[in-house]
């Protein structure tokens, strides 16, 4: 409202003032504080008259002015996201040389002109088990933007392939430092998904299991539930489906809370099963929270 002409709050001004004092003469006459006649019906008039020019400019120069900030900020959205799709480029394409091609060469021929014996005789096998096991998850995560800014392109679909969902999650979670607290099922069955993005959203919810969670001995499970859906229960605070569906918003976090973050977790994880066509339904429970599911959608 800031950016409004003077003349269009003085006009707001002058209505607002019109129909504060058509009121107050209609709640004085319905008091009978003021007798009834031809003067006040014609006030009455008078300032219906009156009120609709005035309040007329204050409402077109607002709603001209929602279109101008309209405009801008799309204006802004566009140009930042040519700098999003350079980045996305950078990522997607020449990345991909360095993680997927000469990274896993180089190891394979340093291991290769080392020898075993030579590697056991420097005392070298941890440092390359390191090499090796970062190069893997490097690849992880670069598989996961790949995901990302492919859904990002005009008319993309999400690639999707059958797969048993302990076999992928067993693999994803293998190389993170909180893999003692899943508790995965060995019997989860298979479905339809994308492997990177699945993983990406089932990893959020894990991680939030287990940072906000004041427990001492701190878990979360994954198992399926007697609906046919996937379940991720954990025994941390407890949240209910209300609390979830707003934390779901972008930037949305609970107030004075102490354990960092953006905001954009959940949203993300909602948006990726929303991809999936998947839904998501949320059980407060004695201790903890269940979250489930439907990978049968």
């Amino acid at each position: 409202m800031s950016k409004l002409s003077f003349k269009s709050k003085m006009c707001l001004i002058v209505s607002v003032a019109i129909m504060a004092s058509f009121f107050v003469v209609q709640s004085l006459l319905v008091l009978k504080v003021l007798e009834s006649g031809y003067s006040y019906n014609l006030f009455g008039y008078g300032c219906i008259l009156l009120f609709s020019p005035v309040f007329y400019v204050f409402v077109r120069e607002f709603l001209d002015e929602v279109e101008s900030n309209k405009k801008e900020l799309l204006d802004e959205v566009m140009r930042k996201n040519l700098y999003l799709e350079h980045a996305a480029k950078i990522l997607r394409h020449d990345m991909h040389s360095g993680i997927n091609t000469y990274m896993p060469r180089g190891i394979r021929s340093l291991t290769r002109r080392l020898g075993k014996e030579r590697i056991e005789e420097l005392k070298l096998e941890a440092p390359l088990r390191l090499l090796t096991e970062g190069l893997e998850h490097s690849q992880q995560v670069y598989d996961g933007i790949y995901q990302f800014t492919d859904l990002v392109r005009e008319n993309s679909v999400m690639k999707r392939e059958v797969i048993n969902l302990t076999d992928v999650l067993e693999k994803y979670f293998k190389r993170v430092s909180y893999k003692d607290q899943i508790l995965l099922s060995p019997d989860l069955p298979e479905a339809s998904i994308n492997q990177s993005l699945f993983c990406t959203a089932i990893d959020n919810l894990v991680r939030n299991g287990i940072k906000y969670n004041d427990q001492d001995t701190k878990w979360v499970r994954i198992e399926m539930q007697d609906d046919g859906t996937l379940g991720i229960r954990d025994n941390g605070r407890g949240l209910t489906q209300e609390e979830f569906d707003h934390l779901s918003k972008p930037y949305q976090r609970k107030e004075n809370q102490k354990e960092t973050g953006t905001g954009l977790g959940l949203n993300i994880t909602i948006a990726i099963f929303k991809e999936h066509g998947f839904s998501v339904k949320v059980e407060k429970q004695e201790t903890g929270t269940l979250i489930k599911v439907s990978i049968n959608d």
